[in-house]
């Protein structure tokens, strides 16, 4: 039978453990994000009927729109869905 030495403990330094909320507030936004977010939205599908020097920057517009909606459609699926608040 073969004994094992006991494993050394680590140094303890005196320091307390910080948490995340001891550097300030680490809570969600809330519903100011997702307003936040259709206001975004919106902003950027007014911008498509202004003047362009070309389309490229419709293109963009109507693309990061497209994919703030996506963002806030999954948030509000993951938020009906969840176990908890």
């Amino acid at each position: 039978m073969v004994e094992h030495e006991p494993q050394a403990e680590p140094e303890r330094s005196g320091r307390r453990h910080e948490r995340p909320a001891d550097w300030g507030w680490n809570g969600e936004w809330g519903v100011w994000a997702r307003v936040a977010g259709w206001v975004s939205v919106g902003l950027l599908i007014l911008l498509n009927f202004t003047w362009h020097y070309n389309e490229v920057g419709s293109i963009w517009l109507w693309g990061i729109a497209a994919l703030l909606v996506l963002l806030l459609i999954r948030d509000w699926y993951r938020r009906k869905n969840a176990w908890r608040s």
